[in-house]
């Protein structure tokens, strides 16, 4: 496919560079405010909402912000909705042409692809421009469905979830554990098998190789060095390197763990994650002597409340036989 650049379909402009200090913070709900785009990859890069300012035109909604400039996340790309102002290392992308927001949703996309090539010590200032990008936008991006607020609205919201019922449980009662081999990855080639290494992306994948599978799936990976406590539920069979345990449900889950109550159970235990890091890192001994809270019911894991709370959140998730309908 033949690459285009950035600045073939973009007019970059550097951005208003405006400190915080410099504006006055309103409602978001005036009207008349103006969103303060600063290097943030959340919220739509949006973390403040400002008053217009006398002499300095705000750019105008359907501009598409880009981050030059930032630690993990460099080239956040968003098509903002409202005018707005931007920081330091913001640039503002003005498309040559007639885009639909579809289109543009689609450019932010791949200038995001284009990370990997920088960090907090290269920034893209200067080559922004430069970018390399897709010849041409595909159909299923031009045809997508955006949701507008109105009908993001007409959702029933969430409920609310009650703890009261919840208690924390030994992981050594829930689970073995396991621990993956040594690879060396320079002898390793491509194949069939997902690898399983001390990653935060990808479920955990860094990538697929041609050795046997030691797990058939349906069990639970943390790292412990790396990203440690980047917890995952793998579906299929895979491998993992000793940077990762592998938790094997015990009598209490007995297996196999539904998507749903494995997702669960995943999200808990990266917020125990929170007490271990790369110098203190989650050993097979810490993690036999970590808790985690689940809802209970008669002194048990009630599996089928957290199936209830997964699909609660997950609007239309078909969950498997093991879960809530």
């Amino acid at each position: 496919m033949t690459a285009i650049t950035v600045e073939s379909l973009f007019d970059v402009d550097k951005g208003h560079q405006l400190d915080l200090n410099r504006v006055e913070i309103v409602d978001a709900r005036d009207g008349d405010a103006v969103a303060y785009v600063a290097r943030s990859h959340r919220n739509n890069g949006v973390t403040a909402w400002v008053s217009a300012m006398g002499g300095c035109e705000p750019a105008e909604a359907g501009a598409i912000s880009v981050c030059l400039r930032s630690r993990n996340h460099s080239l956040s790309a968003f098509v903002q909705p409202r005018r707005f102002y931007t920081t330091y290392h913001v640039a503002i992308l003005r498309p040559r042409r007639a885009m639909t927001l579809q289109e543009k949703l689609w450019w932010c996309l791949c200038i995001r692809a284009n990370r990997f090539r920088f960090n907090f010590g290269r920034q893209a200032n200067r080559t922004i421009g430069s970018l390399p990008l897709p010849s041409n936008a595909p159909s299923w991006a031009l045809g997508a469905t955006i949701p507008s607020h109105t009908t993001t609205a007409q959702r029933a919201p969430p409920q609310l979830v009650s703890t009261g019922t919840w208690r924390a449980f030994p992981l050594d009662e829930l689970f073995s554990f396991h621990f993956g081999k040594y690879i060396a990855r320079r002898d390793l080639k491509p194949g069939e098998t997902p690898l399983v290494t001390a990653s935060a992306r990808n479920n955990g994948i860094s990538a697929m190789v041609d050795v046997e599978a030691e797990w058939q799936g349906g069990q639970i990976t943390v790292a412990n060095n790396g990203s440690v406590g980047a917890a995952f539920y793998q579906p299929r069979r895979f491998a993992a390197t000793r940077d990762v345990t592998v938790l094997e449900p015990k009598k209490l889950l007995a297996p196999p763990l539904s998507a749903a109550e494995a997702l669960f159970i995943c999200t808990m235990l990266r917020k125990e994650s929170v007490r271990f890091n790369y110098s203190r890192k989650w050993s097979a001994g810490r993690m036999a002597a970590s808790t985690i809270l689940l809802p209970a019911k008669r002194g048990e894991p009630d599996r089928r409340e957290m199936a209830r709370i997964m699909a609660n959140l997950c609007l239309g998730w078909v969950l498997d036989s093991k879960g809530v309908q």
